[in-house]
């Protein structure tokens, strides 16, 4: 399918060029993402007010969020006036969040607009944590989303073993975890059997995103894994 081959090539370009560019970051860059990004990537482009309804009840976690919940425009501002649990997980999120003139940059790059506020209304759901070890109980969360982090940044078998353990842990059953950019699922090549054994427990589905015209968008798959027992 001539989706999927492009979603596979770009994916990999993608993470080539990243992984490159990595020994020049002094720091983990940062960004956040407005609410719009994610109802393109993960909500097939619904309108905000039918994505809202359709979490009402629902817990769900966003890893590898940066500074996403202190900006104005952010899913978890939207999420936290209409009373739905939607947690950030990142490592980079500390007591006093102050961002700098490259996180700003980077903000802008990923169209967001949105003001920051260091005590923002969803800032009690951002938490300090990294995704091999997540703050939750068993079988609490409905959905995980992550954005540029699994498979990208985050490559090796081991950590990758050690991290879909807490997403299934931490999933109820029937519990989604939703990524993007990814490649066509089929080409993911993975060695390590307790892996494999692993992220057989989940059913997959995928669905191509992309925007022409627009980087932050590229031809690219979002992969659903959704949790079989």
């Amino acid at each position: 399918m001539i989706t999927n081959w492009l979603a596979t090539s770009s994916f990999f370009i993608t993470r080539l060029q990243l992984q490159a560019l990595r020994p020049f970051f002094y720091k983990v860059l940062s960004t956040h993402r407005p609410f719009s990004y994610y109802r393109r990537v993960f909500y097939h482009n619904q309108n905000a007010a039918a994505v809202l309804d359709s979490l009402k009840g629902k817990k769900l976690v966003d890893v590898g969020c940066g500074y996403t919940p202190y900006f104005s425009d952010s899913m978890f501002t939207a999420c936290a006036l209409k009373g739905i649990d939607f947690y950030g997980i990142d490592p980079i999120i500390q007591h006093n969040v102050v961002i700098d003139h490259t996180d700003a940059m980077f903000s802008l790059f990923s169209s967001g607009q949105g003001s920051f506020h260091t005590k923002p209304a969803s800032s009690e759901k951002a938490l300090h944590a990294t995704a091999d070890n997540l703050p939750f109980a068993d079988g609490e969360m409905d959905a995980i989303l992550s954005c540029w982090l699994m498979f990208i940044w985050i490559d090796d078998e081991q950590e990758l073993l050690k991290i879909f353990t807490e997403f299934y842990r931490v999933l109820k059953k029937g519990g989604t975890v939703t990524l993007y950019p990814m490649p066509d699922w089929s080409c993911i090549s993975i060695t390590s059997s307790s892996l494999q054994s692993l992220l057989r427990r989940f059913s997959v589905q995928q669905t191509f995103v992309f925007v022409p015209f627009n980087a932050i968008y590229p031809p690219a798959n979002q992969i659903t894994l959704t949790k079989i027992d």
